[in-house]
């Protein structure tokens, strides 16, 4: 950690756990390591880092079963330079809104959000965001929860809840909610060989341990969209009022109900058991706003809701041996249906279950910590109707949309049928941390670890599906042998004056399932060593599976040089290789379209004839394993009781996974029947570029004013990312496959050299800060954000330049202005016994109600920005004891 060569250790009042021994005062040219080591040689006591400072406990009492007094340490401990912690107080008291884990790091200046999360058109979702941290990919983080992965690896980067053989998904398997969570830890750079499968960064939560004492909570929030101010372009207020899209959400009403339960049963056992339960009901018009002129206004109901019901349990088998257990269910339900059509209704299921072992032995040779986890995670959906039917509008077929061309009038009916991917998983990692030894003049603390992994993901179509269009003439639906087709043919004169109709063309969809199975591994080795003021790491960690088939090799280095040799100025660097993930769409859509053929019948006494059997879509080749290489400089400096951090990361992204046709890559298709002449594949010509700067000044102790502490965090940050994609599922077409040169802004460049059009704020300053005022049993809790404006980077079209001979494109880039955005909480706790309270939480969200643009639609007529939401505010009423 780098505590510096002469460390001028302060011992303040001794801990009770050292009760009979001396409290020196280290003095002379020993590092802090050393010191702490000899102090505490032969007690049986440890020490840690914590962000506060240094902590002595007793083996058996780590991880917050007891609750000590004493630090060892005065002052603050610095955390290493590409970690930050966001522990239970900043938890508590920062604006919660829907309550997910990623929410919580807009106080990192190293992540970027989707421009859309806080979109003025869609405050009703509750869903967690996705996040991109140093210019990587928002699907290629390590999301982490007790050492367990929760990672969707089924198909992250799918969005859209209307296509017929896909199910929208995001990066993070479970939804958990904040509230069970003690802290959440980010590293954003220099990050351990211990960690692997990103290429962006880790989020690691921690959920927290059982009180010894018996206490709980209960608490129920909302919002609403009476309580929300939105922002919406003047040209679309109308189609936004009349709304029939889940993108577009008028009204909303969101509830979030907490509660938990905790304790200990034996002086060594404890339980902790929580749940939430997040609901929201977005009211929407069955048909879009052109069509409720003709047809009035009929409201249905969309809904999203998000359960999490958590157990855990903690036994102190030994001094030595420590047991954990968990079991977290986490399903997620949203509802959906199809604007202007009846019987559409559908539920997409995320969300799952997972359960896991820790066993922590404590020995004198090391630590060893052994996990066992197995998960299960859905994206899946279930449909009011397996059949689509595409009617021409009639007096039995009445309910669709009317136009003034009788041949375009359409009564839409139906669903694509139900879909199940489900992502099962195993899990086993162990670790040891090895006791430090002295070589030298340097001090070794070696790490190593093994980590196992089993995962099996299918997609399957658990229904017959017929897609039915192309209607014709008929007056009877029944055929010359009798037979009544009570499916595809309905009586009834038709906007075409015809007295009936029956249609004649299907697009079927069979029963069918794909499975992808694959066994991976990874190893890790490295060594803190404190050699006088210099702080080195040298890591590597390697990795295999039978997905790619490839071993990856990743270094990783990171160093730290104490300048006074007392801790308060130091000079971080560091070169580092991660390597990413895969998702298992890549191979389950290999064959998924040949589920697909085509059916027809020339009048109603035909029988439904296959006519076409679809040829497969989507060629899987096996791939390179995505990387990023990384290197890091950074200055930390104490100074007049602030810690001062400034950064520089530069990321090179490679290999990176991107959708092309095969035609343009060169390699039509030799066997049409086989596979479609336009189908794609996926290739390792994705790249990306990043250079982020950033700047953080933290006060070391609180901030103490009449009565009052506060605590403050300001964050700064200069971004610059370049991509040729914005993700996979995007197909690079010809075009821009090859990199061509462009002008951008007057200069000639490569096309993936422009700036990425999302998760890429050029600049952000953040403050945030938490004051407690004790005598009115208040906390006020402030978070400020100055954003870069929203940029529209985009070809003008139709406008060529000339570039040594050749035409190329221009690009411009449109900038909007920045914005000022203001979060705020209240808390207020009235006292109604010892250890209990009624608490009130008013969270108010842009309060300021800036009009912020966050995209824009870009059509030949006009430009038309959407915008973030404006002043939204929050209740939370609750007791706890």
């Amino acid at each position: 950690m780098g505590f510096g060569q002469q460390s001028g250790l302060q011992v303040g009042a001794p801990s009770p756990l050292l009760a009979g021994k001396q409290a020196p005062r280290v003095q002379g040219r020993m590092s802090a390591v050393q010191a702490l080591d000899q102090i505490l040689a032969g007690s049986g006591l440890v020490w840690r880092v914590e962000a506060q400072g240094v902590r002595i406990v007793a083996p058996e009492r780590e991880a917050g079963m007891l609750e000590l007094g004493n630090t060892l340490v005065q002052g603050r401990q610095t955390l290493p330079m590409g970690t930050q912690v966001v522990g239970r107080q900043q938890i508590e008291g920062l604006p919660a809104g829907n309550g997910d884990i990623t929410s919580l790091l807009k106080l990192n200046p190293n992540v970027q959000f989707d421009d859309a999360q806080l979109s003025s058109k869609t405050p009703g979702e509750i869903a967690p965001a996705n996040i991109s941290i140093n210019g990587a990919k928002f699907y290629q983080n390590a999301l982490v929860v007790d050492g367990m992965n929760i990672n969707n690896n089924i198909d992250p980067a799918a969005s859209n809840p209307s296509l017929l053989d896909s199910v929208p998904g995001r990066s993070q398997g479970l939804a958990l909610d904040t509230d069970l969570l003690e802290e959440v830890k980010v590293l954003d750079s220099n990050v351990p060989a211990a960690y692997g499968q990103f290429t962006g960064g880790v989020v690691e939560a921690t959920t927290r341990m059982p009180s010894k004492t018996l206490h709980g909570k209960l608490s129920y929030q909302m919002t609403r969209s009476e309580w929300t101010e939105y922002h919406i372009a003047q040209s679309q207020e109308e189609s936004f009022r009349y709304s029939s899209s889940h993108d577009e959400q008028p009204k909303f009403e969101k509830t979030i109900v907490r509660g938990t339960l905790e304790g200990h049963v034996t002086d060594t056992f404890g339980l902790l058991a929580n749940f939430t339960q997040k609901r929201s009901i977005i009211p929407l018009s069955l048909y879009s706003a052109h069509h409720v002129e003709n047809m009035g206004f009929h409201e249905e109901e969309q809904q999203r809701q998000i359960d999490n019901y958590f157990l855990k349990a903690v036994w102190q088998a030994s001094d030595a041996w420590q047991i954990e257990s968990s079991l977290t269910y986490a399903p997620e339900e949203n509802h959906y249906f199809r604007s202007n059509t009846l019987d559409s209704g559908f539920d997409t299921q995320l969300g799952g279950l997972q359960t896991g072992l820790k066993a922590i032995w404590r020995g004198d040779l090391a630590k060893v910590e052994q996990q066992l986890a197995w998960g299960r995670i859905e994206q899946s959906r279930e449909s009011d109707s397996a059949d689509y039917f595409s009617w021409s509008y009639s007096e039995s077929k009445d309910w669709g949309t009317v136009g003034s061309n009788p041949l375009t009038r359409m009564s839409l009916q139906g669903g694509y049928g139900d879909i199940e991917q489900r992502q099962d998983s195993w899990q086993y990692r162990v670790n040891a941390d090895w006791s430090a030894f002295l070589l030298g003049d340097t001090r070794h603390a070696v790490q190593s670890g093994l980590e196992l992994g089993y995962q099996d993901t299918h997609y399957r179509r658990l229904t017959d599906t017929h897609v039915y269009v192309t209607a014709k003439s008929t007056s009877t639906c029944t055929n010359a042998l009798g037979v009544t087709d009570t499916v595809a043919c309905a009586l009834g004169t038709t906007a075409r004056g015809w007295p009936g109709q029956y249609l004649s063309s299907a697009t079927y969809y069979r029963q069918g399932e794909f499975t992808v199975q694959t066994t991976s591994w990874g190893v890790w080795l490295q060594d803190e060593i404190q050699w006088g003021r210099l702080s080195l790491r040298p890591g590597i960690r390697v990795d295999g599976d039978d997905y790619m088939d490839e071993v990856t090799v990743a270094p990783r280095f990171a160093a730290t040089y104490d300048v006074l040799g007392d801790g308060a100025t130091l000079v971080t660097a560091g070169a580092n290789r991660y390597y990413g993930r895969n998702a298992a769409a890549w191979q389950l859509e290999d064959g998924r379209n040949m589920l697909r053929s085509t059916l027809k019948r020339n009048t109603l006494n035909d029988a439904w004839t296959e006519t076409a059997q679809a040829a497969n879509t989507v060629k899987f080749n096996q791939l390179d394993i995505a990387y990023d290489d990384e290197l890091v400089l950074g200055l930390t400096q104490q100074w007049s009781g602030v810690e001062y951090g400034l950064k520089y990361v530069n990321r090179k992204g490679r290999d990176q996974v991107i959708q092309v046709a095969g035609e343009t890559l060169g390699q039509p298709s030799q066997d049409t029947e086989a596979l479609s002449r336009t189908y794609t594949t996926y290739t390792n010509d994705g790249r990306s570029d990043a250079q982020v700067v950033s700047f953080t000044a933290t006060p070391l102790q609180p901030i103490r004013f009449a009565g009052t502490r506060s605590s403050l965090q300001l964050a700064l940050d200069w971004t610059e990312v370049a991509s040729n994609h914005a993700d996979y599922s995007e197909e690079l077409d010809e075009d821009y496959y090859h990199n061509p040169y462009i002008r951008y802004d007057g200069e000639f460049i490569r096309y993936a050299e422009r700036p990425a059009g999302n998760y890429a704020r050029p600049w952000t300053a953040r403050l945030s800060g938490v004051t407690e005022i004790p005598g009115w049993n208040l906390t006020v809790s402030n978070f400020f954000r100055y954003r870069a404006g929203y940029r529209d980077i985009g070809k003008v079209s139709g406008v060529m330049d000339e570039y040594q001979g050749v035409a190329v494109e221009v690009w411009e880039e449109t900038d909007y202005g920045a914005a000022l955005t203001w979060d705020l909480r209240l808390g207020w706790e009235i006292p109604t016994g010892k250890q209990q309270a009624l608490f009130v939480n008013l969270d108010v969200f842009n309060v300021l109600d800036e009009q912020v643009v966050s995209s824009v639609q870009s059509s030949a007529v006009a430009t038309t920005p959407s915008y973030d939401v404006g002043r939204q505010y929050w209740l939370e009423v609750g007791y706890r004891f």
